[in-house]
């Protein structure tokens, strides 16, 4: 089983940056390779779109799953608003009826479960990465950054390396159904 592990941003896109300087493109790549090791260490064959704090673009993160013949794809990112109250983990998936929908509500009831922050469902988007990929693709929204208590839940490494077991989780229940 591939699983194609996508850390959003990087490079010399930061993404969102929480009050304290917390970058998005930081978190999102510390959960990648905690998930990936432990996807891998549960027998998974598992692909980064970036192992550093590089630039990838959005069509060539897809290009590059589809190129490697990935089963799934998991896109991992931290949420922002404007307004700060606003907090919550929340998947998105390209359209209704196909298989990404049930992989967004498994890996995203599993990384509720694991956290325990808001529980802010799942939602059909037209982001690239969802779009451009051939294979079940999702985008996992860990927690707000721009939400103070969310923010200093990311800047742990605890916090981080449960996000990783919450969303392995949720993989390893949807693929041994």
């Amino acid at each position: 089983m591939k699983i194609f592990i996508d850390a959003g941003h990087g490079g010399t896109n930061p993404g969102a940056v929480s009050a304290t300087g917390l970058r998005e493109a930081d978190v999102n790549l510390e959960v990648a390779l905690d998930l990936g090791k432990i996807l891998t260490s549960w027998g998974y064959d598992v692909n980064y779109s970036r192992t550093d704090n590089i630039t990838v673009s959005l069509a060539e993160r897809a290009k590059l799953a589809n190129e490697w013949g990935a089963d799934y794809f998991v896109s991992i990112h931290c949420n922002s608003n404007e307004n700060p109250i606003y907090g919550g983990t929340e998947t998105f998936y390209y359209r209704k009826g196909i298989r990404a929908e049930v992989l967004a509500k498994t890996v995203n009831n599993a990384l509720v479960r694991q956290i325990g922050l808001k529980d802010l469902g799942t939602a059909t988007a037209n982001f690239a990465v969802l779009r451009l990929t051939r294979m079940p693709a999702i985008l996992v929204e860990l927690a707000f950054l721009s939400n103070p208590t969310e923010a200093q839940l990311l800047g742990t490494v605890s916090f981080r390396k449960n996000c990783a077991i919450g969303i392995a989780n949720g993989i390893s229940e949807y693929t041994n159904q």
